[in-house]
């Protein structure tokens, strides 16, 4: 249990640390957005990666356990996660989390972004509480439910910062996405992107579910 508060510990103190001081904002004056991004996410991985390791080797404790109804529930969580995160990874968005930035695309094909704000945070969020659902250990309780809080944290967080770091103008660009009716608004994001990603979203979710066994060493598809 030791290594998993360490590693816990790490894994959060290195996404506040950038926000302190602005410290994000003073790495890429240094360097570019390109290179802190693809550096972070590096990092963000391995931390990652050794939290999830540490929570497999922690001590046992256990409060309920996975059956076939609750499997089937996260693995369409986890659908719906994959593919929000893939649509979410190709669309600039200047509003949230993003690996690309380009205001004008961003308008003209705002695919996903036009109905979820945080395609990215919400898929990491769907992550966590698929998770939960299927894990009652004490270790993977505390992992899932604090990855679930930091999701739900984030978005409320970026909502409040981004309406002060852009400007007035780029804010209210920004929004014109979300205008509109539901139906309107899902119109907009039916483009022809939008189902490509849809696509890669599909078929990396079922590389992910039938590599899970073999890389985290608990099969899904072993309760059917």
């Amino acid at each position: 249990m030791t290594e998993f508060l360490l590693a816990l510990f790490v894994f959060l103190f290195a996404h506040i640390l950038p926000q302190i001081g602005d410290l994000r904002g003073k790495i890429i004056s240094l360097t570019n957005r390109k290179t802190y991004i693809i550096g972070y996410s590096i990092l963000s991985t391995v931390l990652l990666v050794w939290l999830i390791s540490a929570a497999l080797r922690a001590p046992k404790t256990v409060y309920y356990a996975a059956d076939p109804t609750t499997v089937r529930i996260a693995m369409g969580l986890m659908l719906v996660a994959v593919i929000l995160f893939v649509m979410g990874a190709m669309r600039p968005n200047s509003l949230s989390v993003s690996f690309r930035r380009n205001i004008d695309m961003e308008n003209k094909k705002p695919g996903i972004l036009t109905l979820v704000r945080h395609p990215i945070i919400v898929a990491f969020g769907l992550w966590a509480f698929a998770h939960i659902i299927v894990n009652g250990e004490l270790a993977n309780i505390l992992l899932f439910g604090i990855m679930l809080a930091f999701s739900v944290l984030g978005m409320l967080r970026l909502n409040k910062t981004k309406a002060t770091k852009l400007s007035a103008a780029a804010y209210q660009q920004a929004l014109q996405k979300e205008a509109g009716s539901f139906g309107q608004r899902l119109r907009r994001a039916l483009d022809g992107q939008f189902w490509i990603e849809l696509v890669i979203g599909a078929v990396l979710y079922m590389a992910i579910l039938h590599a899970h066994g073999a890389v985290i060493g608990v099969d899904p598809l072993a309760y059917f």
